[in-house]
């Protein structure tokens, strides 16, 4: 459970709204709607669980100095490397059978983006953008969502794909920031580091880019007025929750975790949209 996260959902959700987000843009159907939405939640958890696990693979002999880490599985040597490497093999067989139930297009957009999760634990050893690259992963199930309900791809997705990619990268500096003096001392790299020293006007900056792309989405893609105008009222009262939480500097995993209710709420705004 430790190793995979299933202790914390909150990675998963994280993961798993940008696929509603794109599935529930533009929909017809409604039992394929429900079928996607289902498969989606599970793969979400469970590819999110092989990632944590590759990641502490990677990772466990630096964990070991982290404080927020040093009680992992594999840090504590609680596991043998091969129980963990069996565990990734049984999530990753997991979701492949859940990408088998869609289309080739679907599943070619899934196999595309297999190496950057492999890959993404060791990007923090030689650049301080890993929030960056995190944020390209995290929200290509936008397209993979958009596919399971549309064969066409229509171009104002991608103001909904680069939102999500720019709250991701937010959210996860913010987390980042409870790491930052351990990081500092093993020479792991985050882009929390690089602005530390003006991190309320960076985290403000990313955040209100994320608000703008979410409203471009929402006015280019939808017709009415007056409920985009709530969707973006939404979404610039949740940009000012988070800029001075932060600002105040309370707990950064709360900041952390009240994404995860921003998600949601973005995927109701969204799937009201179709009927407005």
């Amino acid at each position: 459970m430790k190793l995979g996260r299933y202790n914390s959902p909150e990675g998963a959700l994280l993961l798993m709204w940008p696929c509603f987000w794109g599935a529930l843009a533009k929909f017809e159907n409604y039992f394929f709607l429900l079928e996607s939405l289902f498969l989606f939640s599970l793969g979400s958890f469970v590819m999110r669980g092989a990632g944590c696990c590759i990641n502490d693979l990677f990772d466990r002999k630096i964990d070991k100095l982290v404080e927020r880490t040093k009680y992992r599985p594999l840090a504590q040597n609680k596991l043998k490397i091969s129980e963990a490497l069996i565990f990734v093999f049984i999530q990753l067989l997991i979701g492949l059978i859940i990408i088998l139930q869609f289309d080739s297009k679907i599943i070619i957009m899934g196999f595309v983006v297999m190496p950057f999760v492999v890959i993404y634990p060791l990007i923090k050893r030689f650049s301080y953008f890993p929030q960056f690259i995190l944020g390209l992963i995290f929200n290509w199930g936008i397209f993979i969502g958009y596919f399971s309900s549309n064969q066409i791809l229509d171009w104002r997705i991608f103001f909904l794909y680069f939102a999500g990619v720019f709250l991701t990268i937010s959210y996860d500096t913010v987390y980042g920031f409870q790491d930052i003096n351990d990081d500092k001392k093993i020479g792991v790299k985050s882009f929390s580091i690089i602005i530390e020293k003006k991190s309320v006007f960076f985290i403000s900056v990313f955040y209100l880019i994320s608000f703008g792309l979410f409203g471009s989405f929402f006015f280019s893609f939808y017709e009415n007025l007056l409920f985009n105008v709530v969707c973006c009222f939404f979404i610039l009262s949740f940009f000012f929750f988070q800029v001075f939480n932060f600002f105040k500097k309370k707990a950064l995993i709360k900041i952390f975790k009240s994404n995860v209710f921003y998600g949601g709420g973005i995927s109701i705004l969204i799937f009201l949209n179709n009927y407005l």
